[in-house]
């Protein structure tokens, strides 16, 4: 994980920037006039599937679905026969 320096005074102004690297994975330590003070990093986490794509749904990497998921295909009953009957048919004006 990369470390990376951030004044207090920055960090203040762009709280919603660090917080988003933090989440991408980064270590930030601040400091107070050149010192370090503390260390801003991820929470460790179960590495379940659930962590994993929240992670990677922060990064941007992947979107989860918001609705319920499809039926399933129900091909739809034909009374007349095939289709591929009714294609060839339609065709044969052109041969």
């Amino acid at each position: 994980m990369a470390r990376n320096l951030v004044g207090a005074r920055e960090l203040k102004m762009r709280l919603g920037t660090y917080l988003r690297r933090v989440r991408q994975g980064d270590t930030l330590v601040v400091t107070d006039r050149g010192e370090p003070v503390a260390e801003l990093r991820p929470i460790a986490d179960t590495a379940g599937p659930d962590a994993i794509l929240a992670r990677l749904e922060a990064r941007g990497a992947v979107t989860r679905p918001t609705k319920k998921r499809l039926v399933p295909f129900r091909p739809i009953e034909s009374r007349a026969g095939p289709l591929s009957l009714a294609v060839l048919e339609d065709r044969e004006d052109r041969f």
